[in-house]
């Protein structure tokens, strides 16, 4: 029997509780820590090791680095917006002009995205020619502003009507005013050097390429230009330039000014270039050019990688001698360019958005065809002739664009 057992075992009834406390107490000490750490275990949940590292350590992950984008077809104001803008600006005739009411509506649109497309058709000759309309177009140098106030940020200008004022229209004048403002302007070119460059920009840690070519230009040829005067579509060397594109950015644009005037679907020669595109691993395919919408579907290259191609945005800004209602129909295409954790970027989230081009008769304005309504269109003298006109440029951008895609109207 231990030494304690006998301590215990004697009978001393004056001297038994005093011994017995400090025991007593360390007990119920022992008993309490017992009890604590069995309920603490019970309620506490398990901690991992990374779960128990620094508090660095412990914050989720930075989500993908995305860019959300959006792009629209020609602008091409006729001579009668020219006049409007005039009148915008203060008295008629005095060399001033203000587009930027044209495009208030649909401004929220453009500037919420991170970076933002536009096809200018129509170059900006110098306010001495002033506005001209069809056969040979000018805009004023307040155009220039009125797009940067809007929000766009990539200005393509290849197109058949970019020698409309000769080498003055399309490369003196226009190249140096849109090199006095804060966007990324390709398509013509003043010298061999711009003509040879990539034009790139980066947004959230993406960088971007965009190349732009037009099918021809009115009244001349080829060899009558300039070879870095305007860009225009050749196969060998739109090769060559997305392979430099491929080596300065994550994704590649490509505008197409391209197709066949008013025909709401692609021609052979579309589909033809849509294909080469796709097998040379272009991203997005930006079309103009046919003044109505075209299709939109994704493309896919002989590598299995699937290519974005809008055949046709339609007219941005416009107004025909002799418009129809399918002219004044238009689209902006809408998606998120997300890097993934490969490091690839990838293009989702497509969108189409019907815009409409609407007048009263003195008053020019871009909507979104969501924003527009049947009372706004009874002030159309092209729309009011329409049964419901709302309806009517909904169904006709479901069936162009394809039932693939989302519709955001």
């Amino acid at each position: 029997m231990s030494d304690q057992r006998r301590r215990m075992d004697h009978k001393e009834p004056q001297a038994c509780p005093r011994p017995l406390a400090p025991a007593l107490i360390a007990i119920a000490v022992l008993f309490a820590l017992a009890f604590g750490s069995i309920v603490s275990s019970c309620f506490t949940p398990a901690v991992s090791p990374a779960e128990s590292s620094s508090s660095s350590e412990t914050q989720a992950a930075p989500s993908p680095a995305t860019v959300h984008f959006v792009a629209v077809g020609d602008n091409l104001p006729e001579e009668q917006i020219g006049a409007y803008a005039d009148a915008q600006a203060g008295t008629t005739g005095d060399g001033n002009y203000d587009y930027t009411s044209i495009y208030e509506n649909i401004k929220p649109y453009i500037e919420s995205a991170d970076l933002a497309y536009v096809k200018e058709e129509t170059h900006c000759g110098g306010d001495d020619i002033g506005p001209k309309g069809y056969p040979s177009f000018n805009t004023t140098d307040s155009m220039a502003d009125a797009l940067v106030d809007t929000g766009f940020d990539l200005v393509a200008s290849a197109s058949n009507h970019s020698y409309d004022w000769g080498y003055f229209g399309a490369n003196d004048h226009s190249c140096e005013l849109w090199k006095t403002k804060d966007v990324v302007f390709t398509g013509t070119a003043d010298n061999a050097d711009d003509a040879n460059k990539i034009a790139t920009i980066e947004r959230n840690g993406i960088t971007f390429a965009l190349l732009d070519y037009t099918y021809g230009v009115n009244g001349y040829e080829q060899p009558d230009l300039p070879s870095y005067a305007v860009n225009f579509m050749d196969k060998d060397r739109i090769a060559s330039d997305v392979a430099r594109a491929r080596e300065a950015a994550d994704v590649v644009l490509v505008a197409m000014h391209w197709g066949t005037e008013n025909l709401m679907e692609a021609d052979e020669t579309q589909v033809e270039y849509a294909q080469y595109l796709a097998d040379l691993g272009v991203d997005v395919v930006l079309g103009s050019h046919p003044h109505v919408i075209g299709p939109m579907q994704w493309v896919e290259g002989t590598s299995g990688k699937k290519t974005l191609v809008a055949y046709s945005l339609g007219n941005f800004l416009s107004r025909h001698e002799s418009p129809k209602p399918r002219n004044e129909l238009e689209g902006m295409l809408s998606c998120d360019f997300v890097r993934g954790d490969d490091g690839a970027v990838t293009v989702q989230n497509v969108v189409w958005t019907p815009l409409v081009n609407h007048t009263d008769g003195e008053t020019y304005r871009i909507y979104a065809l969501k924003d527009y309504t049947n009372e706004l269109a009874a002030q159309d003298s092209i729309f009011s002739g329409l049964e419901d006109p709302v309806a009517w440029l909904k169904q006709t951008s479901i069936e162009v664009v394809g039932s693939n895609f989302q519709i955001d109207a």
